[in-house]
């Protein structure tokens, strides 16, 4: 990663919020990847399900507690913005990874029961809605040049990947032998990627206002700047992935058929490995491939991952369906921001938070409900239910999408 190139204060930023904008330190691009991908050094998650059963919550009560999370993320969406118009995106990031920290601190420690474990939940969510409110938006602002911009961003979700891979492994490894270190890990990379985030600068994201490109796309979709197909797809297909991989495979596998913990976190680990070559491989595709095409694929990858999970409990076909979830979910992203590259940067930043917080919805719905019909032993039905989900919408998203003859997602936008 190269810090930014231009010494003159990005477009917009003069209009920030609470005064003129700053200039970007030399560094503040390299500091916020380095942020972004000590901040996925996720060391809980793939054991989280398991450490909330463990617990003797029950099937309902934990996948709600998952659920908990995106309902935070998709709540204080409504006005985390505001926090950064009065304190700056260095504020948040760092703010917000000690709140994360908090959070896991309290589920680790199940200080105070279930209500401690709701509040930390609540926390981890509210601090992730405040990192991700900037986080996005301030790759275009560091780097106003939006091919430059949307490259960074491929590359950058690669080695995401990379980092929660890694780090998911080594937490089912130690959550064997230790359940409270794989959260303390967890809380230590929050602070490392904090003091990360300081690097940044006192950079600010501009003030939301028209720009010609938004005017040309005003009457496609108010704040969606015309993108609304590629929002409805990203969040349908993440909503449900991410479920399955939080929620639904960890009961699959750790109390259905009762892996080891260190199998448990080298299968989830096939997830990551396969959204890693996926997203690593994208760009080239879409070269080469329509975006109609390649967007089709991902859906089928997810919902015949579902239906395989419906219909077998055997290791290799679950491990297939596994790396199916990965494929699709890891191609999301990057066709996603591809299909949102003719937006201009600070636009897009914009789109892609609140692109996240549906998602969290959606994963949220998917969550609850499925915990339902789990605890009451539907567990085909459930798996039918979400494949049934993303392929029917799937196939109306398809048939709605403008321009679909169109050679690449970016034209599809003009």
């Amino acid at each position: 990663m190269s810090s930014a190139r231009q010494s003159a204060t990005p477009p917009g930023a003069e209009a920030a919020p609470g005064g003129a904008g700053a200039t970007p330190r030399p560094g503040a691009l390299r500091a916020l990847f380095v942020y972004r991908l000590i901040s996925r050094a996720y060391f809980h998650l793939p054991v989280l399900f398991a450490f909330l059963y463990l617990h003797h919550l029950g099937i309902a009560l934990a996948q709600t507690l998952l659920a908990l999370y995106g309902f935070t993320v998709m709540v204080s969406g409504a006005f985390v913005g505001r926090f950064s118009a009065a304190f700056g995106p260095r504020t948040l990031l760092v703010g917000g990874e000690i709140v994360k920290a908090a959070g896991l601190l309290l589920i680790g420690t199940v200080a105070g029961g279930t209500p401690g474990l709701v509040a930390g939940q609540i926390l981890s969510g509210f601090g992730y809605a405040l990192t991700a409110s900037v986080e996005s938006p301030l790759v275009g602002v560091l780097e106003p040049d939006r091919e430059r911009a949307s490259k960074i961003q491929a590359r950058t979700q690669s080695w995401i990947f990379a980092v929660v891979m890694v780090s998911g492994i080594a937490g089912a490894v130690i959550f064997q032998h230790t359940r409270l270190t794989v959260f303390l890990l967890s809380a230590l990379a929050c602070a490392a990627a904090a003091t990360a985030a300081t690097g940044i600068g006192s950079v600010r994201l501009p003030a939301a206002r028209p720009s010609a490109n938004a005017n040309a796309h005003a009457e496609k979709g108010s704040w969606t700047g015309g993108a609304g197909w590629w929002i409805a797809y990203y969040v349908c297909l993440r909503g449900v992935a991410l479920a399955a991989f939080v929620g639904f495979i960890p009961y699959l596998l750790f109390v259905r058929t009762k892996v080891s913990l260190a199998l448990f976190g080298v299968l989830l680990a096939v997830f990551n490995v396969a959204a890693l070559l996926v997203a690593r491989w994208t760009a080239k595709l879409l070269r080469t491939k329509p975006a109609a095409l390649l967007l089709a694929a991902t859906l089928a990858c997810v919902a015949a991952s579902l239906v395989l999970l419906a219909t077998t409990s055997r290791l290799v076909p679950v491990i297939v369906a596994i790396a199916l979830l990965g494929l699709g979910a890891g191609a999301a992203r990057p066709l996603t921001q591809d299909g949102l590259s003719a937006l201009d940067g600070p636009t897009r930043g914009r789109v892609t938070v609140r692109m996240e917080q549906l998602t969290g919805s959606a994963n949220t719905l998917v969550l609850v409900l499925g915990g339902l019909g789990l605890g009451a032993g539907h567990v085909p039905a459930v798996m039918w239910g979400s494949a049934a989900v993303v392929a029917v919408t799937g196939v109306v998203i398809l048939a709605a999408r403008p321009g679909a003859r169109t050679a690449s997602p970016a034209q599809a936008l003009n």
